[in-house]
């Protein structure tokens, strides 16, 4: 068995290494400090079984890297690992293919698990933390979806106009959804036009209304 480690930080890496080793000793085990490495070594190595991706990376971060593995290894299953546990992470993960979603206070036994899971096919393995997210974001946005439904707002628009409300700047969103700037503005145009506002100002006076927020004492940022 062949997996593929990909991280930028190099001592997580190398204990990822030694768990995966513990657990399945004959398995051959690379590194690759980022997603561009990682690609080099799909694309001129011999296949790999499995990959372990880290969720944030600073040159192209592992969903998007998620998204090009299975595009070009779609039988190659992928487990995300993160500290982060918030649900859009999450979604998009699975949305995009992903056989689990680790956070990185896992235990070698839940890792060892999510690998056996990941190679037989049978289901997704995530943390109970990220569950829970999960279950918090549908019950929130069930409360929430007459609203946004009033405005005809995508899951997408209604994510943005909350961190807008919390006095976001287009550069976090476009961080914290995984999206870019650009995406971000044309989004928040068409925000604007289904809210019937043209700032940014007004559009957080319409989230507060709408439940969403913003967080007391939040300044906007203008962008």
């Amino acid at each position: 068995m062949r997996i593929l480690i990909v991280d930028d930080h190099a001592l997580v890496r190398r204990g990822l290494y030694y768990v995966v080793k513990e657990g399945f000793p004959d398995a051959d085990v690379a590194e690759a400090e980022s997603s561009a490495a990682a690609l080099e070594i799909l694309r001129t190595t011999k296949p790999f079984d499995l990959a372990l991706v880290d969720v944030r990376m600073p040159d192209l971060d592992g969903l998007e890297l998620l998204r090009l593995v299975k595009a070009e290894w779609p039988d190659v299953p992928v487990i995300m690992l993160s500290t982060y546990e918030n649900a859009p992470y999450v979604k998009r993960a699975l949305a995009d293919g992903a056989s689990g979603y680790l956070l990185k206070d896992a235990t070698p036994e839940d890792l060892s698990q999510a690998i056996n899971v990941a190679m037989s096919g049978s289901g997704n393995v995530l943390s109970p933390r990220v569950i829970q997210n999960l279950f918090d974001d549908q019950d929130s946005s069930n409360a929430s979806n007459g609203r946004r439904s009033e405005y005809s707002l995508t899951q997408r628009e209604h994510d943005i106009l909350a961190l807008l409300s919390e006095g976001r700047s287009n550069r976090e969103i476009a961080g914290a959804l995984y999206l870019s700037e650009k995406t971000v503005k044309a989004h928040l145009a068409a925000i604007f036009r289904k809210l019937g506002v043209t700032n940014r100002t007004q559009a957080a006076m319409m989230a507060v209304q709408m439940g969403l927020g913003p967080v007391p004492g939040a300044s906007l940022v203008h962008d």
